[in-house]
């Protein structure tokens, strides 16, 4: 998704800095499920990768409707990037090489529900990035920079 417009670098400075953003997916019937997760990305920004453990609500909504939207705002909250694209959930040896990867992940939340570090106890959910939007809401400024709709 290599994009040369000065918001879409912002857009990728912002979101690679980040280590934390918040992933919401939702049930067949609809229902939302939004969560602070430890991510990170490529340099294309092509994919969003994070571990969760493998029963929870999010893989459960994934499994039903395979779509997410992530936000990373800076420290600031004076912008915010949203991404969104097909979801899929990877286990056991196709997210060994993600968990190997990520930054982290010993400091993360699904430590509460799995007493592991063994990577084949956890899923890693890969966010295929089809859209960008970057947002100042201060004004309310929303410009679609990748995607459908810029």
């Amino acid at each position: 998704m290599k994009q040369e417009d000065e918001l879409w670098k912002a857009a990728n400075r912002l979101v690679s800095e980040s280590r934390h953003g918040i992933m919401t997916s939702s049930s067949a019937d609809g229902m939302p499920h939004a969560a602070w997760m430890n991510s990170f990305t490529d340099s294309a920004m092509d994919e969003i990768i994070t571990i969760t453990a493998r029963d929870t609500q999010k893989v459960k909504n994934l499994q039903e409707n395979p779509r997410a939207e992530w936000m990373f705002a800076s420290r600031s909250m004076e912008t915010l990037i949203y991404l969104s694209g097909p979801t899929e959930i990877l286990f056991d040896g196709d997210a060994q090489l993600y968990w190997d990867k990520m930054p982290g992940k010993y400091h993360a939340y699904y430590w509460h529900y799995v007493n592991s570090d063994d990577y084949r106890d956890f899923v890693v959910i890969r966010t295929r990035v089809e859209k960008v939007v970057y947002c100042r809401p201060q004004g309310y400024h929303k410009t679609v920079v990748f995607g459908p709709g810029a």
